[in-house]
């Protein structure tokens, strides 16, 4: 069945006397401008006794009314709605009616005002206004739309002064004025069809000609007003030579050619700015270049270099070329990929490199290594790959040096191939056993010396307790539970039945018939 949701309503009053916070109420009373029907109520603010502090009008046909014709139309007692282009067909403001290409008064004889704000004007430059007269009288004055025959005329006026050049929109006959300058003429030519302005320019101070070559450089002075009072010209050299220490030389044009230095060898140049920098690359294996010699390895004597005696330790000397059969007083001896440094043997492999003891020899599992005291492994990994291990300790510590729970978390055993294993977790502070524990039948798990038979059986009877709508009651001599559920109240949650008059139950799911608000 379909739920039916009423609202509040009246068809005899407007403002419903009470509507609650949140509370709906239509009126269907025919609105009379002042009744207060045709009109959807909602209740907002502090309720008190049951009615809210504001009555709020949400809508209604009242409104929707007002709406209720063709889109773009001027309609009488209803809202403004354009059509798809934006429009309204007429539009009536005060005395103003606006209707297609007319902006008329209403009210009669009345006078159309056009009154822009402080300083704006009205514009009408973009009209077009042709054959039109002058107007006769006060009443063609009245009604004209056009602007006495104007022609527009534009001029320009030239000035030479501070104010650099003035360019000005002029209006029919108005003068156009043209002012020289030192050393600026002017005159006009009426010679032609149309009158002309000439304005010639004083140079006389320039004498006529060509100045400059491919070897002289042409000078040119003005004054203060930018003109021309002097043209001169100096001369250049265009060839520079060069001398090398070989007795040649060379010949560079300066104005077309180019110079370039360029190092052999160890030797290379370069150039920033107007500096030039020789450089001499230092010598490397079968590399020429320039060296020095380390004087705690070499000796230099009249240019000879000589090779000093290497001393190993601190008492066995070897003349370069020479042997040594015996090495004392040093420290530290490396040895293929093995170092020996005081009491350490380490690897020169890599971080990462292998270590072996052999003691047959062979690269065979033969032979024993014997540590003769303590045997301490600081790495992070310790592996055993024999067969049989055999601990006389009573008690195996793991994550030993660890100060809190989180820093023996994971420890444990793995049991490889059958993916098992029992951990240690800090999160839980438990152990977590990833298979299952198989005890004998004849086995009870206890906790704390108790059975786990024994526990669960105590346990139950606190396990589940009573709750909201609940209760329940436990047997220990029979071991039973039993869970019943209260009726339900309008103080006490529990179970409850349905009033088919407002609800319908179908396969579990309730559904609500009507919510009625009433009458006002």
């Amino acid at each position: 069945m379909a739920s039916i949701i009423r609202l509040k309503r009246s068809a005899t009053a407007g403002n419903p006397s009470t509507l609650a916070n949140g509370e709906l109420a239509y009126s269907s009373l025919a609105d009379n401008g002042s009744n207060g029907g045709d009109r959807l109520y909602i209740g907002t603010g502090t309720e008190t006794n049951g009615d809210a502090a504001n009555h709020e009008v949400i809508g209604g046909k009242f409104f929707t009314t007002m709406l209720d014709h063709a889109k773009g139309t001027l309609t009488g007692s209803s809202a403004i709605v354009v059509d798809s282009d934006k429009k309204i067909d007429n539009l009536k403001v005060d005395n103003i009616d606006i209707n297609l290409n007319t902006i008329a008064t209403t009210d009669t004889n009345g006078d159309l005002i056009l009154n822009p704000n402080g300083t704006g004007v009205v514009d009408v430059s973009t009209s077009r206004i042709t054959n039109v007269t002058n107007p006769t009288g006060a009443q063609d004055a009245t009604t004209k739309s056009y602007v006495d025959n104007i022609q527009d005329t534009l001029s320009f006026k030239y000035q030479t002064d501070a104010g650099g050049l003035d360019r000005d929109r002029l209006i029919n006959s108005e003068t156009v004025f043209i002012y020289g300058d030192v050393g600026i003429s002017t005159s006009v030519d009426s010679a032609g069809a149309d009158d002309a302005i000439l304005i010639t320019l004083d140079n006389t101070a320039v004498t006529a000609g060509t100045y400059g070559t491919d070897t002289l450089i042409p000078k040119v002075t003005v004054d203060a007003q930018g003109r021309l009072t002097a043209v001169t010209t100096s001369s250049v050299k265009t060839t520079l030579t060069i001398d090398g220490d070989d007795a040649t030389t060379g010949d560079i044009n300066v104005r077309d050619s180019e110079l370039s230095i360029v190092g052999a060898g160890p030797l290379s140049t370069s150039m920033v700015g107007t500096t030039m920098t020789l450089n001499i690359e230092d010598a490397q294996h079968n590399v020429k270049g320039v060296s020095k010699f380390d004087s705690a390895q070499f000796s230099l004597t009249s240019g000879k270099v000589s090779s000093n005696d290497i001393t190993f330790g601190t008492a066995s000397t070897v003349t370069l070329g020479g042997s040594i059969d015996d090495i004392q007083g040093m420290t530290i001896l490396t040895v293929d990929n093995i170092k020996l440094d005081g009491n350490t043997i380490a690897t020169t492999d890599s971080a990462n490199a292998d270590m072996y003891l052999d003691p047959g020899g062979n690269d065979a599992i033969t032979g024993r290594v014997i540590i003769r005291g303590d045997l301490q492994v600081d790495g992070t990994q310790t592996i055993i790959n024999s067969s049989t291990l055999t601990v006389d300790d009573l008690l195996i510590t793991l994550a030993d040096g660890a100060n809190v729970p989180a820093d023996a978390n994971g420890a444990g055993i793995e049991i490889d191939g059958a993916n098992a294993s029992i951990k240690y977790s800090s999160t839980n502070d438990d152990f977590e056993f990833t298979h299952g524990i198989n005890l004998d039948s004849s086995a009870d798990f206890k906790i704390n010396g108790v059975g786990l038979n024994e526990l669960i059986d105590d346990r139950v009877d606190t396990l589940i307790t009573d709750g909201e709508g609940i209760t329940t009651t436990y047997t220990d001599a029979s071991n039973t539970l039993e869970i019943a559920a209260e009726t339900a109240t309008s103080s006490n949650m529990g179970i409850a039945k349905f009033n088919t008059a407002n609800f319908t139950v179908t396969s579990g799911d309730v559904t609500i018939s009507e919510v009625n608000g009433g009458t006002y």
